[in-house]
């Protein structure tokens, strides 16, 4: 996927800060919104987050896989 271990640097940390991003915005709609419009945000997030995981963060991993975060590792997918 990406082999210059400088951009996987840089595509990784893109990556993580988007999630964590999405992630605060969604807490802050729980508390804000109603509730159909939280769970409708909570799924597309979700389906963003997941397709970032699946098709960006975890091929970037497996390229790279001291780039990965320690919170990650030794995670297997059980699906």
């Amino acid at each position: 996927m990406v082999k210059s271990k400088q951009l996987a640097i840089a595509v990784g940390a893109a990556g993580e800060t988007f999630v964590v991003a999405l992630s605060k915005c969604l807490s802050t709609a729980k508390s804000s919104s109603a509730p159909e419009e939280y769970e409708g945000l909570k799924r597309a997030v979700g389906s963003v987050i997941g397709t970032l995981e699946v098709d960006l963060l975890g091929p970037l991993y497996r390229e790279h896989p001291d780039l990965e975060p320690e919170n990650l590792r030794n995670w297997k997918d059980e699906t």
